[in-house]
């Protein structure tokens, strides 16, 4: 196989062609494993490059680009549509719109078509009375730059036509809006919020952003001072709770340092601040070079390409074209690899921004070993850490890898991945004039190595949730994939008594699902709980994937699932199990009191069974608000039955376990959702 025609290599040729190069020779093959058993990333990739597939690969553009041509026959079709005569003008009208969008993503920005299309988007909007939407199109329109069309002066007068257009039609949005929000002024509302909240407006659809619930971490900017993080050889780093905890709570407020889209979300989501794209109120700015992302607003666009998409727009396709369908790829890690390493690799240099390589960035590779000794020691104990920035590069530096843990497959696997993504990015920068040596490419591709590594055990899903309106149920679709670095430190368990969801622009919120005592450890779930599969399979992907084998709960125990209807009280002055059993399903009057046989206490078992049948009642009354779309009503009542069930049953029960999964539905209309 020939990889020296440049600009058409994918990733799965070049892995191929590499792969069956080092397996296929014995002596390179037992050389790398040695390097990989040792955690040795430079000799790694030293190795790699001087092969001469790897030394022959030269990469060009690869990605949609504008089509003018396209994009006026798309515009004289909309105009066509526009003037045909339909009973169903409002069809019309969407069936309109959906084709000036096509023509507007297919247009170059600095071409009659794109202004064309934008303004009469912008109309179309207006008409449709989606004030809000033509706001968008008209912000679009107003952030374009004269110097596009200064070439004549024809190209001027136009150009500065439209935007008077747009100006006309921002005024009018304004003052409708403006006339709708004063009708609307001291009058009820429903939507829930908290003094320690802030809203999202996404038109009818308000997101809450939580904060975190009490006093903020004086050291961890994402945390509530009711966590502190300890750190044994055992369990490593990890969360514990400083008091007890209800459910509910909010424990972790993160915000993503990288984050990446995957394909099947590049059109209907947002590309920086993954917001839907599919609300009725929701628009799509496209990006000014290539057709294949989307934005939700202006001010997206221009954060996303200043930040990250300069240096992946022209080399998009790389990321995505691959045919394996491995979790990594569905999960687009190859280009949370590639953000990741371009976010700290350019740093400015002038005001005209001016980008060079960062040498700051350059050094922490150079060796390409697991854990920089200063920062380890830096971050490890937590009665010596300074301030855990979630947003600072050296908090993803020391994230675990398993570098020499893992199979020496699997390090040639993300090795020949990293020298491609380190060849894409030698050839974005050379469009940018910055000049990339053997000695630079190859801690550039050592970092790539370092961050694939980081993310294969570190990395979280951004997911959206969408109603599915025969089963009433709010199911997640995965947006991307990106890196917290604030809950990249809580600790795996099969029964988590956490819950994570995602909020606009990547935040994830993590919440107590369950009651968590004063000393107890924050337990997230890294895949598969018990509830889903039995202990061996679980042992054995986490240790596939993470090199640990569990010892939580529910594999100790060896907790089976469906859980039997029976369930034990616990003593309510111990807190130990008691061989009292209740179902859900038959609360019994029994009359006669028990002795709890740890702490010889009596057990008033009239008066414990009454509560029990009042706060399943709770419950059963939460599920008929969910099922009305009440969501907001029924947590309250959820949070209650779920503090009693803690208190009194012994885990793990049938009523925790339902009461848990209802909580999950309640918080997942409230994060990022779409339709």
């Amino acid at each position: 196989m020939s990889l020296t025609k440049k600009g058409n290599i994918s990733l799965d040729e070049f892995r191929h062609a590499v792969y069956s190069e080092i397996v296929s020779q014995e002596p390179f093959a037992t050389r790398f494993a040695k390097l990989s058993t040792s955690g040795d990333r430079r000799g790694m990739i030293e190795m790699l490059i001087e092969m001469p597939h790897v030394a022959a690969l030269k990469l060009g553009a690869s990605y949609q680009g504008k089509n003018d041509t396209q994009a006026a026959r798309l515009y004289e079709r909309s105009l066509k549509v526009m003037a045909t005569e339909s009973e169903d003008k409002h069809a019309e009208e969407i069936r309109t719109c959906n084709i000036l969008t096509k023509a507007l993503f297919a247009a170059s920005a600095n071409g009659k078509v794109f202004l064309d299309a934008l303004c009469e988007r912008a109309r179309r909007s207006y008409y449709l009375n989606a004030y809000a939407s033509c706001l968008r199109y008209c912000e679009c329109m107003l952030a374009l730059p004269a110097s596009f069309y200064d070439d004549s002066e024809e190209n001027v007068r136009y150009f500065v036509q439209r935007r008077k257009e747009c100006l006309q039609l921002e005024r009018e949005c304004s003052r409708k809006l403006e006339r709708n929000a004063s009708r609307k002024r001291g009058g009820r509302t429903s939507s829930f919020s908290s003094p320690s909240s802030s809203s999202l407006s996404l038109g009818k659809h308000a997101v809450v952003m939580p904060a975190v619930d009490g006093k903020p971490h004086d050291r961890f900017t994402s945390c509530p001072d009711s966590v502190e993080l300890r750190f044994d050889r055992a369990r490593g780093r990890h969360l514990v709770a400083t008091r007890d905890i209800r459910p509910g709570t909010v424990l972790i407020v993160d915000r993503p340092f990288s984050f990446s889209t995957d394909a099947p979300a590049l059109g209907r989501n947002c590309l920086h601040c993954h917001t839907t794209l599919k609300l009725e109120d929701s628009v799509k700015i496209p990006c000014r070079n290539c057709q294949t992302v989307s934005f939700c607003t202006e001010t997206c666009r221009k954060k996303a390409w200043e930040i990250y998409h300069q240096y992946e727009c022209s080399i998009l396709d790389y990321f995505f074209e691959n045919s394996s369908n491995d979790r990594c790829q569905k999960t687009s890690h190859l280009l949370l690899a590639y953000r990741t390493t371009v976010m700290q690799a350019l740093s400015s240099q002038s005001a005209e921004t001016k980008y060079v390589l960062n040498p700051d960035f350059l050094q922490y590779h150079a060796s390409g070993k697991s854990i920089d000794e200063n920062i380890n020691k830096e971050y490890t104990k937590s009665g010596s850490i300074e301030t855990y920035n979630p947003l600072d590069y050296r908090t993803v530096f020391q994230l675990e890898t398993h570098c020499a843990d893992v199979e020496p497959n699997v390090n040639l696997i993300h090795t020949i991945q990293a020298i491609y993504l380190a060849k894409c990015l030698i050839f974005v920068l050379s469009k940018l004039d910055i000049v990339c040596t053997k000695e630079t490419f190859i801690p550039l591709a050592v970092a790539m190595l370092h961050h694939l590594q980081a993310i294969n055990c570190n990395a979280y899903e951004i997911v959206e949730n969408v109603y599915e309106e025969t089963t009433r149920i709010w199911e997640p679709r995965n947006i991307g994939g990106a890196i917290y670095t604030t809950v990249s430190l809580v600790n795996h368990s099969c029964y988590p008594n956490v819950v994570r969801h995602s909020y606009p622009n990547g935040i994830v919120v993590v919440r107590a699902l369950r009651y968590i005592g004063k000393g107890c450890e924050i337990l997230d779930c890294y895949g598969l709980q018990f509830l889903s599969e039995i202990r061996l399979t679980r042992r054995e992907l986490l240790w596939k994937k993470y090199r640990f084998l569990c010892e939580c709960d529910a594999c100790t125990q060896d907790w089976k699932f469906p859980l039997p209807e029976t369930m034990y009280y616990k003593c309510t002055s111990c807190s130990g199990p008691t061989d009292v059993s209740v179902t859900s399903t038959n609360v019994s009057q029994k009359v006669a009191n028990q002795q709890c046989t740890k702490c010889q206490k009596m057990i008033d078992l009239k008066k414990l069974e009454k509560q029990l049948r009042k706060s399943i009642q709770k419950r059963l009354s939460a599920v008929a608000k969910m099922y009305h779309g009440n969501y907001r009503d029924a947590i309250p009542l959820l949070y209650e039955h779920a503090y009693f069930v803690n208190k009194h049953l012994v885990e793990p029960n049938i009523e925790g376990i339902k009461t848990e999964q209802c909580i999950v539905q309640c918080y997942n209309s409230f994060g990022s959702i779409s339709v």
